[in-house]
């Protein structure tokens, strides 16, 4: 079972994710805001991060820059999802890979069991 924190800010989104991390063992914690992400993340010490390129209205590149420059956190696995294709930033940033939206959710599966298995 891995402990995956999720920011989304989504509410449709958020569920479906909670949901799918909880039939497959895994336990999600959900954060909606930027400035959440890295207070829970060293509260909680994740597998891994699934982190929404946008939370209210605002992008959450400095947060994973702060979580890169964080010895605790800085080897957490990422994975960045959004509905633009910031591939390349995301990676460029620090993310350790990128999902497009919409996906399918045996995608998202496959790359979270490839990181923290």
């Amino acid at each position: 079972m891995a402990k995956i924190l999720i920011a989304e800010d989504d509410r449709t989104m958020r569920g479906l994710l909670s949901t799918l991390l909880e039939l497959e063992g895994d336990q999600p914690v959900v954060v909606t805001q930027s400035t959440d992400i890295l207070p829970t993340a060293e509260e909680i010490m994740p597998d891994l991060i699934l982190l929404d390129v946008h939370l209210a209205g605002a992008d959450t590149f400095p947060a994973l820059q702060e979580l890169r420059n964080t010895p605790r956190l800085s080897e957490i696995p990422v994975i960045m999802i959004s509905g633009m294709g910031l591939r390349e930033k995301c990676l460029r940033l620090g993310a350790t890979t990128f999902i497009l939206k919409p996906f399918r959710p045996q995608e998202l599966l496959q790359r979270i069991r490839e990181l923290v298995e």
